[in-house]
């Protein structure tokens, strides 16, 4: 009877700060794509597919130093931060993910402008594409599982469940920092924005406050 290999557990495990930056509208515009281009890319890799990779590597260039990079997790960035290093800093590190959306949104109609003229009818899709956020802090373990060191815990749970809020449905479209109770308390940010809660089956009840990233707006 075969052996299965058991993963090894590291000891380290601390508190965290973990975000999730999510591309808005990524699926509708690479289906636009697959119907303008096919499915085989024949002539060659659509310009759409470089345009997210500029997309996500402008999320990328902007959470770091700050925020270790985790994972792409398609058209999501997971990085993370110590608490440690973050705590009390609610001021700066808004202003610095409200810098990534600036850059991000420069990238995104730059490109959206050099589409027009494109004789594809997917890529000017690129300027309905939009960013949103989840900051979230809790406990996290790292563990080896063959090659790859993974996040696991609760904490890794909730912040992945909340890409999937009723956020849009509350206040609106635009684009939005949703920051954890948990995570507005560590940052001292817990008067920002307004409050906003989320409830699911597997980790009930979460409750935050929501963010604008445009500047200018609460």
């Amino acid at each position: 009877m075969a052996m299965i290999e058991s993963t090894q557990v590291n000891p380290e495990a601390g508190d965290q700060y973990l975000l999730l930056a999510d591309i808005s509208g990524y699926t509708a515009f690479l289906a636009s794509v697959e119907q303008a281009h096919g499915v085989d890319f024949s002539d060659g890799i659509p310009a759409g597919y470089s345009v997210l990779g500029e997309l996500l590597g402008s999320v990328i260039d902007g959470v770091e130093p700050e925020f270790a990079v985790a994972k792409l997790e398609g058209d999501a960035v997971f990085a993370v931060a110590a608490a440690a290093d973050l705590d009390d800093r609610g001021d700066e590190t808004l202003v610095r993910l409200r810098a990534i959306y600036g850059i991000f949104q420069a990238r995104r109609e730059e490109r959206a402008r050099n589409a027009r003229d494109h004789v594809c009818s997917a890529c000017p899709v690129v300027a309905t594409l939009d960013l949103k956020m989840v900051l979230h802090r809790g406990r996290v373990v790292r563990q080896q599982i063959g090659s790859q060191t993974e996040l696991l815990g609760p904490a890794v749970n909730v912040v992945h469940r909340l890409l999937k809020n009723n956020v849009h449905a509350h206040l609106g479209n635009r684009p939005y920092l949703l920051i954890t109770d948990a995570a507005a308390t560590g940052l001292h940010l817990g008067e920002s924005g307004v409050a906003h809660s989320e409830s699911y089956a597997d980790v009930g009840d979460v409750h935050g406050r929501v963010v604008s990233l445009a500047t200018g707006r609460a």
